[in-house]
């Protein structure tokens, strides 16, 4: 890379310039992928990499933390922000606002040169789908879905789209779509595309909502500690029919023995850490309390294999139904993935795996959903779960 010619004694405007120029440089390491979410922005390294001192490599940086790209930290210096689940929850639905509000207003105001604008734009998102280049279909991603705001000609959702996009692009940068999520991603904007040359309102918001939703539970299933369920392609391609996961029939149960306690202590302590659980037990701790659990309050305990290797357990008990004296239920306490397995639907062929082993026909499973996880919600209404109740909580002051 050529480096930046540095100005120490350049005017205001020439300072200005080459701040921005050094803050595109820098979006452009974190949007390939140089930097990933959490990690830290090295000052002195990007300097000497552009050929510019830190003043203007600090400056930039301060810009971004604006923009939304970076956080800082006094005394830690900045980071590559990294997206709790619900500011990924709370991106999708302002997005789904602007983007619906802007393709109404598009059926009416629509001119051929937006048209064009979106075509281009739909070109570009499946030749990166067909070449399986997840970071080139981030900014095809991105531009398709500007595109369309544009077409609306509302220069307020214009605007904070543009705003947006920025989180959007590092909501992209903390999962790894596979080629199937990458056409699904494409076929989505041709339906989009296939609305708004019909000026159907009605066909367009359907597949829009479907196109955004679709994408935001992929998402907040792979940043949730549960793994994902198959995305459901039919929402996005009514043709499309759902594949089996790779995992299908490949999953064993097994029930735990006591020398399993270190490792599942230590897999509990990450299932509090990722769906942000305020246990503040540490895994000696909890490792106890696996103890307590299976000695004297009567859960059961089963871990999830893949051949020989441990890739998640469940904690579950059968406990009387609260409405029905003579009835029963099963209550599902924990349910966790490991980290690195939560893909091609493992979350649901080790759901279905433990019902075979360890449930009938009739059985009412309950569970608790973590609010400050809402991939888990995702989760289990994609398995089948359906609300039944919510569980409030009021601190007395």
């Amino acid at each position: 890379m050529d480096s930046i010619t540095d100005a120490e004694s350049a005017s205001p405007v020439k300072r200005r310039t080459l701040v921005e120029t050094v803050a595109e440089e820098i979006s452009h390491i974190i949007l390939n992928g140089e930097l990933r979410p959490g990690d830290k922005l090295r000052e002195a390294e990007i300097a000497e990499r552009l050929g510019v001192s830190r003043g203007p490599v600090r400056e930039a940086s301060r810009r971004l933390q604006e923009a939304g790209l970076l956080t800082g930290h006094p005394f830690r210096g900045s980071f590559v922000r990294k997206l709790s689940q619900r500011e990924v929850a709370d991106i999708y639905t302002l997005r789904a606002v602007l983007e619906c509000t802007a393709a109404e207003e598009a059926v009416r105001v629509i001119e051929a040169g937006d048209l064009a604008a979106i075509e281009s734009a739909l070109r570009e998102t499946e030749t990166a789908a067909l070449a399986n280049a997840p970071g080139r279909m981030i900014e095809a991603d991105v531009a398709f879905h500007a595109a369309l705001c544009r077409s609306g000609h509302n220069e307020r959702i214009t605007e904070t789209f543009t705003r947006l996009a920025t989180e959007l692009r590092l909501v992209h940068l903390m999962i790894h779509p596979d080629p199937e999520q990458l056409r699904a991603a494409a076929r989505g904007h041709a339906a989009i595309v296939d609305a708004v040359r019909a000026r159907s309102t009605e066909r367009l918001l359907a597949a829009l909502k479907a196109h955004i939703l679709d994408e935001r539970d992929i998402v907040l299933q792979y940043l949730g500690p549960h793994g994902d369920s198959l995305p459901k392609t039919a929402a996005l391609d009514a043709k499309s029919e759902a594949s089996p996961s790779k995992f299908t029939g490949k999953v064993t149960v097994r029930p735990h023995v006591r020398a399993d306690f270190p490792l599942l202590a230590r897999m509990n302590r990450e299932l509090a850490d990722d769906e942000g659980h305020r246990n503040p037990m540490t895994i000696a701790q909890m490792e106890e309390r696996f103890s307590r659990f299976v000695d004297k309050e009567g859960w059961s305990v089963d871990l999830f294999l893949i051949g020989s290797e441990v890739v998640g357990y469940a904690t579950h008990r059968r406990e009387p139904e609260p409405s029905d004296p003579e009835g029963e239920r099963v209550f599902l306490r924990q349910f966790y993935i490991v980290r690195h397995y939560r893909r091609d639907g493992l979350g649901q062929a080790a759901f279905d795996a433990l019902i075979a082993a360890r449930f009938r026909p009739g059985d009412r499973i309950i569970l608790e959903a973590i609010e400050n996880n809402p991939g888990g919600r995702v989760f289990w209404l994609r398995v089948g779960f359906t609300p039944y109740s919510a569980i409030l909580e009021h601190f007395v002051k």
